[in-house]
């Protein structure tokens, strides 16, 4: 459902230490993409980014699925040089600069024999560019794989989330989620807003409540203007992180070791009444045949670049006048700093927060120090859809 918001150059079924010996063999992906194909002419209606299910056909490849193999590091593995770790290294060699996402909900073992293979059988040029490219977004350390990399392949940029537990794991009725967010896990939510009456697909869903841990690794890739995709220390829908040992490890983050607001898991449950309307919207695309039929994520915009320099004691005005609606909806607005993910010791006040055109707030006396600011910008269409735009302003 998600397919529209960034290009899939790969489909790579692996196993971890929960499902040991994967499920290739299940045809789980193509029974999907077949569902898929047949809801694509709706989706195309409101997003003709969407792809052809025969061009993500193309690209699903199966890993290692050895279960032998989950906490054997390369290049001891029994099984590597599959078709998914030839398509990793395929990518991560191709003549396009920009960053490749390597999303790990289950082991990362095919990706540590890629980067292995790409040290040892590859010129160091073509190591020192493929390296340069991968962002990985590990869901645990589901296998050897994570910690090898992490250990072995310094130069790799690799986030190891852990604090989506209990927010959207199995646990996301019982943890420390507020009752209100509880409220878009449940099955009933579910039941309404995808599996029943939404199509082919939403009808495969095969969990009785929203609790699939690895969905906020993908989170961070979808264009919701918080750009989290280019910098995980950032915070958004895939969490937040921070580099928890930047002398040994310069590229390596995590999120055991920080909070949001004293929370542990604020960083992921403060997102997901905004994540789960905007997966209903999809899902109401799925079965709307008209543009007009489903609601549409609005556009937050601001006058003025998304960063700057600014001057201790300077009155900042933030103006949010730009931002539209697609669907002609009523937009409500809020700025929030977002003091956790920026570097200031002050807590930022905002006046006239909920303004579109007035709100302002006066820079502190930080230099060197950065202040982030969240626009928020909501509609009022069933369900409500939020985007947003990220300030970030450096004090000189």
């Amino acid at each position: 459902m998600y397919a529209s918001d960034f290009d899939i150059a790969g489909i790579v079924q692996t196993n971890s230490k929960y499902q040991k010996s994967g499920h290739s063999r299940d045809k789980w992906v193509e029974a999907q993409l077949t569902k898929y194909a047949e809801i694509l002419p709706n989706l195309r209606r409101h997003n003709p980014n969407y792809p052809d299910a025969s061009q993500l056909q193309s690209v699903l490849r199966v890993g290692n699925e050895n279960s032998n193999d989950l906490n054997v590091a390369p290049p001891s593995m029994a099984t590597k040089n599959t078709p998914g770790e030839q398509l990793i290294i395929n990518v991560l060699l191709d003549s396009d600069p920009r960053p490749v996402h390597v999303m790990a909900w289950g082991g990362a073992n095919t990706l540590a024999s890629a980067l292995w293979r790409l040290r040892t059988s590859y010129s160091s040029a073509d190591f020192n560019r493929a390296v340069a490219k991968v962002r990985i977004y590990c869901i645990w350390y589901q296998d050897g794989g994570g910690q090898w990399i992490e250990d072995n392949v310094r130069e790799a940029y690799i986030n190891e989330a852990y604090r989506w537990d209990n927010v959207w794991d199995y646990q996301s009725l019982s943890g420390p989620s507020p009752d209100y967010v509880k409220a878009y896990m449940t099955s009933s939510w579910l039941n309404t807003n995808v599996k029943s009456g939404h199509g082919p697909l939403g009808s495969m869903y095969p969990q009785s409540f929203v609790s699939e841990g690895d969905t906020p690794s993908f989170l961070h890739e979808i264009a919701n203007g918080l750009n989290a995709h280019e910098d995980y220390t950032l915070g958004g829908w895939g969490g937040r992180s921070a580099y928890d040992d930047p002398g040994n490890k310069p590229r390596h983050l995590t999120d055991t070791t920080i909070s949001d607001d004293g929370d542990r898991n604020k960083m992921y449950w403060r997102w997901i009444p905004a994540v789960q309307n905007d997966f209903a919207a999809r899902m109401d695309w799925a079965v709307s045949s008209s543009y007009n039929g489903a609601n549409h994520q609005p556009k937050a915009e601001v006058v003025g670049a998304s960063r700057r320099d600014v001057s201790p004691g300077q009155v900042i005005s933030l103006d949010a006048s730009p931002s539209t609606d697609p669907d002609g909806n009523v937009l409500t607005y809020r700025w929030w700093q977002y003091g956790d993910a920026d570097s200031v010791a002050a807590k930022v006040s905002i006046n006239n927060a909920t303004s579109q055109n007035a709100a302002n707030f006066v820079v502190p006396n930080e230099p060197g120090k950065q202040v982030h600011i969240i626009l928020e910008v909501a509609d009022n269409g069933t369900p409500n859809l939020t985007s947003y735009r990220r300030l970030i302003f450096t004090i000189r």
